[in-house]
């Protein structure tokens, strides 16, 4: 199936991406070929499959995972996706280097369901018995990926190289942080929220307006968490990353500086379409999103 970029949203996103004191971080589960296609021309960085690969605008490639990462059982997991593609009609599985992705989206709903219940039972019992992975079911797919790969977990290896290349050296003015994220991939949210709600299960959140006002009128944001409080250094200066697929090899566990020192007041994090969520505002859907994206365009 390919994925495709909202077709009103490249004038603005190409507005944002060139504006020199923004820069614009597309973290997909997808893989490199598919974000070249649709973001090949935009000056934006790239992190593929969790943040396990990342870009640089206008780079190459290079690889996050760490060197002992096990992927030995994505062979038998690749079997278990292939039958149940075969018997559950307009179905499909995606193969990546970290990860597979069995997707039922355009298949009959009930009966991909019972599929997906029968599918986790035979990845059980069998490839992934004793695998270390994690098994991620989203509203109509069921994803493999060796476990700990979350796109919080990769967030600072991300930061850390663009820290780098940049020569950023003063605190951000801000995060805007927007996504459509599986529970298990919100601890995004979470890695730049000054203060935690206490909520484990996510609490409903109010629309982000429409304006672009809510990043620099903060009075049209309404907030939730109240006491700002620093966020985790971002690692040394020796960013660890070698071009051309080579892997990452400083930890980004070794911290002596920081770039992100957000309060309440500078950071915005919402969730497209989900109404239970760790991100402080909601847009309904993507098209409400380009709407959005538009007027913050508009206002740079």
């Amino acid at each position: 199936m390919d994925l495709k970029l909202h077709p009103e949203l490249k004038e603005s996103l190409m507005k944002l991406c060139n504006d020199p004191h923004t820069t614009v971080v597309v973290l997909s589960g997808s893989d490199q070929d598919v974000l070249d296609d649709n973001f090949g021309e935009f000056n934006v960085w790239l992190a593929a499959e969790h943040g396990m690969f990342l870009r640089s605008t206008k780079g190459t490639w290079m690889t996050t995972m760490p060197e002992h990462l096990n992927v030995e059982w994505v062979d038998s997991v690749k079997h278990v996706f292939e039958y149940f593609t075969e018997r559950t009609p307009r179905s499909h599985f995606e193969l990546r280097e970290t990860s597979l992705v069995w997707n039922y989206k355009h298949a009959d709903v009930e009966f991909g369901r019972i599929q997906t219940k029968d599918m986790l039972q035979h990845l059980w019992t069998g490839p992934i018995s004793n695998a270390s992975v994690d098994v991620v079911q989203g509203s109509r797919s069921v994803e493999v990926r060796a476990a700990g790969v979350t796109k919080g977990s990769t967030i600072v290896r991300i930061l850390h190289e663009i820290v780098q290349s940049k020569s950023i050296s003063s605190p951000i003015d801000y995060v805007l942080c927007i996504g459509h994220f599986l529970e298990k991939d919100e601890d995004i949210y979470t890695y730049f929220e000054p203060e935690l709600p206490n909520n484990n299960m996510g609490i409903p959140r109010s629309k982000l307006s429409d304006t672009t006002k809510g990043l620099g009128d903060k009075k049209h944001c309404k907030r939730t968490s109240q006491k700002p409080q620093p966020l985790p250094s971002l690692g040394n200066r020796n960013n660890g990353f070698e071009k051309g697929g080579n892997r990452s090899s400083v930890s980004p566990d070794k911290v002596s500086w920081s770039v992100l020192d957000l309060t309440a007041d500078n950071y915005f994090s919402c969730s497209v379409g989900r109404t239970r969520t760790k991100a402080r505002y909601l847009l309904p859907t993507s098209d409400d999103v380009v709407s959005f994206l538009k007027n913050l365009s508009q206002a740079y």
